[in-house]
């Protein structure tokens, strides 16, 4: 009876820090509800709805709500696990490479039950969104490349790799990376070089190269208050793509680390 009456508080306190720890990832660094909220006032979090298309496909952001029928709700933990890792839905089918599995395989085992676990605490929401659309069949993404440090050890080594880890949850070079003739961001030769064109209401703006070549004239404080304020060196706002409203809700430690992996990307 002793070790029930203690054990249970700290299983409870557990799950809330696997909350917590997924809260953060889910909403301050892979910033989920970009394409699981539709756009506009009156939107439901998480509850899907945004179109996301391209020659290949055109889809809708799920509903990643615990409801049980048009959300996750009766998927397992492990389904949801390998839905966000391996892009499979629970009947095998695959997803689209709108959903970027293949940049969440980096995730630890501790991380991706932080997320399922943070999912399972969000209101259900009932909302149905449309069934994909394929116009080719859909092949395995391939996984992203880590760059490699040059030369580091020691804690700025460590910084580099947490700062590598944490840029591929939040799909930096996604954006930051030439586009390939396929359209999809070259994760090799393009690497963060940016001259990707985004167009919304802010207009069309096009992925600035975020190579230490590029970035040569910049101080750590000058990209640190680019990616927490989205203010540019010469105090010019960045535009909405760069989602710096999210990334102010991220620790200081993890803002220094992706600010060493940015000063380690290759230049060539």
């Amino acid at each position: 009876m002793v070790v029930a009456a203690v054990s249970a508080p700290v299983a409870s306190h557990a799950e809330e820090m696997a909350a917590a720890r997924g809260a953060y990832l889910v909403d301050a660094v892979a910033i989920c509800g970009r394409c699981h909220t539709t756009p506009g006032p009156g939107n439901k979090p998480f509850a899907g709805g945004r179109v996301i298309e391209n020659s290949a496909y055109k889809v809708q952001g799920s509903n990643i709500t615990p409801d049980p029928e048009t959300g996750i709700g009766s998927w397992s933990d492990e389904q949801i696990g390998r839905a966000i890792t391996h892009g499979l839905r629970p009947d095998g089918s695959r997803m689209s490479t709108a959903m970027p599995y293949n940049f969440y395989t980096v995730l630890t085992d501790a991380d991706r039950a932080a997320i399922v676990a943070y999912l399972r605490m969000l209101a259900p929401v009932k909302n149905q969104t449309a069934a994909p659309v394929y116009a080719v069949a859909t092949a395995p993404a391939a996984g992203v490349p880590a760059p490699e440090g040059r030369g580091q050890s020691g804690s700025a080594g460590q910084d580099a790799e947490r700062g590598n880890y944490l840029a591929t949850l939040a799909r930096c070079l996604s954006c930051h990376s030439a586009p390939g003739a396929d359209g999809e961001p070259d994760l090799v030769g393009g690497m963060g070089k940016g001259g990707a064109s985004f167009e919304g209401p802010w207009g069309v703006v096009v992925a600035p190269d975020i190579t230490p070549r590029a970035l040569a004239g910049w101080s750590d404080a000058d990209i640190r208050r680019s990616l927490v304020e989205g203010v540019a060196p010469d105090g010019r706002k960045l535009a909405a793509p760069m989602q710096a409203k999210a990334y102010a809700q991220m620790h200081p430690d993890d803002i220094a680390a992706l600010i060493v992996w940015l000063r380690n990307l290759p230049e060539n």
